[in-house]
């Protein structure tokens, strides 16, 4: 007797047009350096969802303490405590900037405000001459135990948010000693393109300062207007220049 066997071929055919759309979907993102998590003072952020999102206030909180107990494990194979570091924040001394066991002097016409982005620790308006257009902000990022990725990479990163014409500039890359700190400076300007903005910044200027810190790099940019970063320069070398344990 003769079987039909179409339904078999037919099943086998659904299968084989299946499995290259499994195998072909979106890897996982790789997962995103840890931020640091001082306590007292402010705190670095988490993310609020975009609008409309379906992401709920456990899942927001679940995150946040994810990140808390990642950072708390880099934190314990460095020998560090971050739960003893103080973060500025808009009811402490104008004068002062305090983060990640650090401490230094700044000038009060920085105001604190709330970082407004993931991996901000800290974040200031530095205020320009004129008008609101030209303020620029200095903001402050703490990676702990070789969290952040290698620094070669970051300058690469920050090298690629500018342009001068057609291709990236190259930065103007130094290095200092800070007492047990180093310090490598990192320049550029040119147009500037501030991550979801949604065109280029022009005329734009960076004064980046990596802390290399025991158990944690400490980042520090000045960025905004050319003319607002240039007027800030001394001020800024003076506070990377007085970095102190704060304890």
């Amino acid at each position: 007797m003769h079987v039909m066997r179409a339904p078999s071929i037919v099943l086998l055919a659904s299968v084989a047009a299946v499995a290259p759309l499994v195998s072909c979907g979106d890897a996982p993102a790789p997962k995103p350096p840890t931020p640091a998590a001082p306590v007292g003072g402010a705190t670095a952020p988490v993310p609020a969802p975009a609008s409309g999102s379906a992401v709920s206030d456990a899942a927001a909180a679940a995150a946040s303490s994810a990140a808390s107990s990642a950072t708390s494990a880099a934190a314990s194979s460095s020998g560090l405590d971050p739960s003893k570091w103080k973060t500025s924040g808009s009811a402490d001394d104008p004068a002062v900037i305090e983060v990640a066991g650090l401490r230094a002097p700044k000038p009060t016409s920085w105001v604190w405000t709330k970082p407004s982005m993931q991996f901000r620790t800290l974040q200031y308006a530095v205020a320009g001459e004129g008008d609101s257009t030209k303020a620029a902000e200095l903001i402050v990022s703490v990676f702990m135990a070789g969290d952040g990725g290698p620094l070669d990479a970051n300058i690469t990163r920050w090298k690629g948010q500018f342009r001068q014409g057609d291709a990236a500039p190259e930065p103007k890359v130094s290095d200092k000693e800070v007492g047990p700190l180093k310090v490598k400076f990192v320049e550029l300007e040119g147009d500037y393109m501030a991550m979801g903005a949604a065109g280029a910044k022009r005329d734009f200027s960076q004064i980046g300062a990596i802390v290399q810190a025991s158990g944690r790099n400490v980042f520090f940019r000045l960025i905004g207007p050319k003319v607002t970063v240039e007027a800030n320069r001394d001020a800024f070398m003076k506070m990377i220049d007085g970095l102190m344990p704060a304890d």
